[in-house]
């Protein structure tokens, strides 16, 4: 029987899909251990994100640099092995003092995979001239959407192993999971259309340079930093805060593995039917601006009626809203910097982008740490669903110069 020819779009869907399941299956882990297990308070949970965006605001445009000059293979096979670690030992300790540095470590390794995926089969397809920007457009989404479908496999197999056994075991299995696939990558992945950077002799800091200018001089990166600048200032308030109001709601007596799963899955099939509906409008000629429009003021009406209720349905209602389609605008945010970014520093204006995000975030989330302790969580998260309306209107201006 003949072998199956080579396909990098085939590889990168399965492996940056399995990544993507294994990590929903994870942070499924990390709110129970936090919110359940420790019962950590608002500001304990906003300073574990705060710890982990100071780290990818450190490492971000490094390793997106070296991923230009040496290898976006190497970069991924380092980035399972780093964030494998920061898994193990976020549940190694009961000791909050103790885990607190493995957001960083698990953030330093998610900046070497940040933007070098998506570098890596944008080269390789576009160096067998088979594909569009259009068609990769549509393979990011088709990525995303496999990494939803996995996660609806992993997420009941880690409430299995939580149950029987516990959650730090069921971080444990992930975390080593994470690791086994930096070696499925080492054979999986080829690299025979990218020419590294010092090969072409061109230094970190010229790399960095040309990566700067590159935003600098199009005025769509430029306004899509605004976008995730606007987007990312509002979205801790929902990542770290929106499941403490979720299980502190008055309805929920079992803040358990189980419950919240539950939670997660929905949120996944919710996740898998806003990437299908992205994809088929891409498809249809839309514009990823556009399509990044309509998906922000959804998130901004979800995250707005998740915020003024206490009633769980309603509220877990308005989490899927704003969940599901900031999880579909990854993609279409990314494709849109793709677009744009020139080949030779294209994992570095990934990674600018990433640094955009990780500088929202951490000013973002201390701001709504400090406004969550002094008022109430549900304020909150109304004030995190103005900063993705304040995004949507900001989006508008890459719809104007180019679909």
């Amino acid at each position: 029987m003949s072998e199956k020819p080579y396909d990098p779009a085939r590889v990168f869907v399965r492996a940056a899909g399995l990544t993507e399941g294994v990590e929903w299956a994870f942070w499924l882990v990390l709110t129970v251990w936090w919110v359940v297990e420790l019962g950590l308070g608002p500001f304990e949970l906003v300073l574990l994100g705060t710890v982990l965006e100071t780290s990818v605001l450190l490492a971000e445009t490094p390793t997106g640099v070296v991923a230009d000059l040496v290898s976006r293979k190497r970069s991924l096979i380092i980035a399972q092995v780093v964030m494998g670690l920061g898994f193990i030992w976020a549940v190694a300790s009961t000791n909050y003092w103790v885990i607190l540095p493995a957001q960083a470590v698990f953030g330093i390794g998610w900046t070497f995979r940040s933007g070098a995926d998506t570098a890596w089969v944008t080269d390789e397809l576009k160096g067998m001239g088979e594909h569009s920007d259009d068609d990769l457009d549509r393979l990011l989404i088709r990525k995303h959407r496999f990494g939803i479908a996995v996660a609806l496999i992993t997420l009941p197999l880690t409430i299995l192993v939580g149950e029987l056994s516990s959650v730090r075991w069921a971080g444990l299995c992930l975390g080593l999971i994470q690791i086994a696939m930096g070696v499925y990558f080492h054979f999986a992945l080829r690299e025979d259309h990218f020419v590294p950077g010092r090969e072409q002799e061109r230094g970190f800091i010229e790399t960095l340079k040309d990566g700067v200018m590159a935003v600098r001089s199009a005025p769509r990166l430029r306004t899509l930093v605004l976008v995730i600048v606007a987007l990312d200032m509002g979205s801790e308030g929902f990542d770290r805060l929106g499941y403490k109001h979720f299980l502190d709601s008055g309805a929920i007596d079992d803040g358990s593995l189980l419950v919240l799963g539950v939670l997660f899955i929905a949120l996944a099939f919710a996740g898998l039917a806003a990437n299908a509906v992205a994809g088929r409008v891409l498809e249809s000629g839309f514009g990823v601006a556009r399509l990044a429009v309509v998906l922000l003021l959804v998130a901004a009406v979800g995250g707005a009626l998740a915020s003024v209720t206490n009633i769980v349905v309603v509220i877990a209602l308005g989490y899927m809203m704003q969940d599901s389609t900031r999880e579909a605008l990854w993609p279409v945010l990314e494709g849109w910097a793709n677009r744009d970014a020139p080949s030779n520093v294209r994992a570095t204006v990934h990674s600018l982008m990433g640094q955009a995000t990780s500088i929202a975030e951490l000013v973002g989330g201390l701001m709504l740490g400090i406004i969550a302790e002094l008022t109430s969580i549900p304020i909150v998260l109304a004030i995190s669903a103005g900063f993705f309306g304040l995004s949507s209107v900001l989006a508008t201006r890459g719809v104007e110069r180019r679909h």
